[in-house]
């Protein structure tokens, strides 16, 4: 008469196990497949200003009478006349530069207003009105002059508005706008 006591039975099972385990370890891979990862940086001099961000209305439809979208510098959509918002990606324009605390700045765009083409062609839209708003800098008397307050990092955040005609052309419409920052 053969009785197996767990005494008996787990000690053999631990055993087997490690066996079955040992085998699994030990063997190659059967469907390994190398793969590749992507990495990238920028390294910015003193004394620069990179953008971060686009400024992106998202999607609009225009209506019979037109109107505006109102993207304001932390990042929210406004519309207004027959202009609605339908969605889409809706951001800020950011900025980040770098220099030394103490140091004044002057932040600058060349020209009122910028126009949007269609891609494709055959109609324009109209970006003006472009509003700054900025982490660690002073505003100082005078339009555009700041001083930089604290730590050595400016982060420029930059909203606008665009006028959207009546019956606006369905389609995508770019444009660029540059933001100057000079250092004193």
């Amino acid at each position: 008469h053969f009785v197996m006591t767990r005494d008996k039975i787990l000690p053999r099972l631990i055993a087997c196990l490690l066996i079955a385990l040992s085998g699994i370890a030990g063997a190659p891979a059967v469907l390994a497949q190398p793969a590749n990862g992507d990495t990238d940086a920028v390294v910015v001099s003193p004394l620069s200003l990179v953008p971060v961000k686009d400024l992106n209305f998202g999607n609009l439809i225009p209506g019979a009478t037109g109107g505006t979208a109102v993207i304001s510098p932390s990042g929210s959509r406004t519309v207004s006349g027959s202009v609605v918002a339908a969605g889409g990606a809706v951001s800020n324009a950011e900025f980040q530069g770098f220099g030394s605390r103490n140091r004044l700045v002057y932040i600058s765009t060349p020209a009122y207003s910028y126009r949007l083409n269609r891609v494709g062609g055959g109609a324009n839209m109209t970006l003006r009105s472009l509003t700054l708003q900025a982490d660690n800098l002073t505003p100082l008397n005078f339009p555009g002059l700041f001083r930089i307050s604290s730590t050595n990092v400016i982060t420029l955040r930059v909203g606008g508005t665009l006028d959207v005609r009546a019956n606006q052309r369905e389609g995508v419409y770019q444009a660029s706008f540059p933001i100057t920052m000079n250092y004193y």
